[in-house]
């Protein structure tokens, strides 16, 4: 009893006592980096408490880790190239920008053990993320049969944990609808500052070069992603009478022409394919009558440009010109791609079950290469042939059942949101996606390119995220057991 007197008796003497821990554990670990890493390894205590932060804070984490991919770009960005540190590997392919999804991970984990919540899986993307979790034990257990390290196969699926993990976990954030639409705010204002940083980049001459004659804006695809959901969000929120901000109307000129000087054919053509679906879905049956005329007219006019021997010499000319198919060919790129295709096609064919696996490069020779690519033969122009030559069969079927069960959960969204702003952005979101298959006919993003999955990912879990909680605030349809069978299947979905 005197001790626990004495105890008593003195003051926050518990505090002094931890706070006396926490400086000796901190002292203990600034000397062991140190000892390390020199210098830099008085940094090691702060970051451990930044890392304690962030893991309490699941939103603000996620939502850093999504900003930061979509600011911070790689080194052809000519612009605050410091940036590119983000993506320099640290071990293998791990860098700096896995080990923060990662801590966005845990943050959303610990968030869901912390406040006893159940895990929730939007129902549309169960099946492909189920696949897609066979199919990655398939690739690397097919990769080490083939000779590569077992764990450099595993690692080198990190971007796909991406694509498996990042939806689940946006999904089960614990935010409200208005938390949503400040969210949406957000990415809209950090799209028009993108897309005025790349028009710097472009009438500064600092990025990468195009057709001989000027430089263009992003050549990665995450921005143009970006700028694209932005701009059919705003056309869909007009056409839905949901009166978008007047900051969004007044920028969209800038969205526009910072897509155009991308000099990306593919995103020309999946925004394209997205406005004119916004158009057809988002206006009413006279509208709908004009589409068909105006898409036919803008093939005709590429088919015309390809035709003809114009004397101009305007990039956006030739660019748009080398569209028409008589053009492929005569392109360097565009035939290396063609040669590309037919060897990975004839690598499936000799392993269409399996495919190749993970880190193993495909040797077909059915076509001459016209230029070799550094790590070119681990890659295919082609998303749903790069799946299918990486995880076999498995690796496909969850490529198309990942893209269907977004696309899903996009029209439920438009179809159930009661707020005008927030079906729009399910509309955008569908239309953006039918683009993106387009987009991925010539190129592979989901799942390869690591920024433009983790923003694809919180896409779609923010998706999931509204498609759940709309189900979740409808009234049940009667009392007794149908409102409990309602609850059950609300924590499923």
């Amino acid at each position: 009893m005197g001790a626990r007197q004495l105890r008593a008796s003195v003051p926050g003497i518990r505090e002094l006592g931890a706070a006396a821990a926490a400086a000796a554990l901190t002292a203990l670990l600034g000397y062991a980096g140190v000892h390390k890493l020199g210098a830099a390894g008085l940094l090691v205590p702060v970051a451990l408490v930044l890392v304690c932060i962030l893991v309490l804070r699941p939103l603000f984490t996620v939502a850093l880790v999504v900003a930061l991919v979509v600011v911070c770009e790689g080194p052809q960005f000519g612009l605050l190239t410091f940036t590119a540190n983000l993506y320099n590997p640290l071990y293998g392919d791990i860098s700096l920008v896995d080990g923060l999804v990662a801590l966005a991970l845990v943050a959303v984990g610990i968030d869901l053990l912390r406040h006893r919540r159940a895990l929730l899986l939007p129902r549309p993307l169960v099946l492909g993320l189920a696949l897609l979790a066979l199919a990655m034990v398939a690739g690397a257990v097919t990769g080490y049969d083939a000779g590569a390290k077992l764990r450099f196969a595993i690692a080198s699926e990190h971007v796909l944990l991406y694509l498996l993990l990042l939806p689940i976990a946006v999904a089960n954030l614990a935010i409200d609808r208005p938390t949503v639409l400040r969210l949406l705010g957000g990415a809209t204002a950090l799209a028009i500052v993108k897309a005025v940083l790349g028009l710097v980049e472009v009438a500064g001459h600092y990025g990468s070069p195009i057709e001989g004659a000027t430089t263009l804006t992003y050549l990665e695809p995450t921005a143009n992603w970006l700028i694209m959901v932005a701009l059919l969000g705003i056309l869909a929120a007009v056409l839905a009478r949901a009166r978008p901000p007047l900051w969004t109307l007044l920028s969209s000129p800038l969205l526009i022409a910072c897509l155009v000087f991308s000099y990306r054919r593919s995103f020309w053509i999946g925004a394209a394919l997205g406005l004119l679906l916004v158009l057809l879905l988002g206006t009413s049956t006279s509208g709908r009558r004009l589409l068909l005329p105006a898409a036919l007219g803008v093939a005709g006019a590429i088919l015309l440009l390809g035709s003809i021997n114009f004397q101009s010499q305007l990039p956006i000319v030739k660019r748009v010109a080398s569209l028409a198919p008589s053009k492929l060919e005569a392109n360097v790129q565009d035939s290396y791609r063609l040669d590309e295709r037919a060897n990975v096609l004839q690598a499936i064919g000799e392993h269409p079950l399996t495919g190749l696996g993970m880190t193993i490069p495909w040797a077909a020779d059915a076509r001459v290469l016209s230029v070799e690519h550094e790590e070119g033969r681990q890659y295919v122009h082609f998303a749903a042939l790069w799946f299918w030559l990486k995880l076999g069969i498995l690796g496909l079927l969850a490529y198309v059942a990942v893209l269907i069960g977004a696309m899903t959960l996009a029209w439920q969204v438009w179809r159930g949101s009661r707020e005008p702003l927030l079906s729009a952005f399910g509309l955008a979101s569908l239309c953006a996606l039918a683009g993106l298959v387009a987009i991925e006919t010539t190129a592979s993003f989901t799942g390869v390119d690591p920024r433009f999955t983790a923003l694809l990912g919180a896409q779609m879990g923010l998706l999931g995220l509204l498609r759940m909680t709309a189900s979740e605030s409808r009234p049940p349809a009667g009392g007794g057991q149908a409102g409990a069978r309602s609850e059950i299947s609300a924590s499923i979905e």
